[in-house]
């Protein structure tokens, strides 16, 4: 009988204290878990949102000068309602094109800096565009908040011809 009592296990009480500490451990702990969710979402999506942008950037720099879609004024690009995943697309991509006129020659110094006008009435002469492209994430599963990301380029006329600005176009 005494070999049996040196044998003995963990008491229900050993084990209930056991388990309350283990509990107040992870307790403490689900926060930092948490908060690495968040962030590990809201950066994949800020990579997504900054992918986005550079794509339809690189896509709108690919075009001829006059085309179209590079007409100055704000412009919205449709996308799907939904991602292939099935799930709702949370983005929206907006851009904005913007065009400028050099000064004459004239009015410059040779090797001195200048600052372009912006042109935003019709039939004014203009040299280059900016195009400005914008990504926004609404609220995710997390319910985050709202991302968003802004990439620009300037597009030079290519061509020695006079190009005549042409009346803004917005969203609709």
């Amino acid at each position: 009988m005494t070999t049996r009592q040196s044998e003995r296990g963990v008491t229900l009480i050993e084990l209930l204290v056991a388990l309350a500490l283990l509990a107040f451990v992870l307790l403490g702990i689900t926060p930092l878990f948490m908060a690495s969710v968040k962030s590990n979402f809201s950066a994949n999506e800020y990579t997504s949102i900054h992918v986005l942008a550079r794509d339809r950037l690189e896509q709108l720099m690919n075009l001829p000068f006059t085309d179209d879609q590079l007409k100055a004024g704000d412009h919205c690009v449709v996308l799907p309602a939904t991602l292939p995943s099935g799930a709702r697309n949370p983005f929206t991509v907006t851009y904005k094109v913007i065009q400028f006129q050099i000064p004459p020659e004239a009015s410059v110094a040779t090797n001195q800096p200048f600052v372009p006008t912006e042109v935003d009435t019709p039939g004014q002469l203009f040299h280059y565009k900016q195009v400005d492209v914008t990504v926004k994430s609404g609220t995710g599963p997390l319910g985050i908040g709202t991302r968003a990301t802004m990439v620009s380029d300037c597009l030079a006329n290519p061509s020695t011809e006079t190009i005549l600005s042409a009346a803004p176009i917005a969203c609709p």
